[in-house]
């Protein structure tokens, strides 16, 4: 059985890297970067405090 503990999608928009995060805990969340691995670690860093 699958269960959908997360969704994220990202974007560049007009040179601008934006991940959208959304969790059941923690509702709709937007980071924005300059680069792809900006937004990825701000993701990544909120997952981690979530689910920990």
């Amino acid at each position: 059985m699958q269960e959908t503990i997360c969704n994220i999608e990202f974007e560049n928009e007009d040179g601008e890297f934006v991940a959208k995060l959304r969790t059941e805990m923690g509702g709709l969340r937007e980071y924005t970067g300059r680069t792809f691995e900006e937004v990825l670690n701000f993701v990544m860093l909120e997952l981690e405090e979530e689910f920990a």
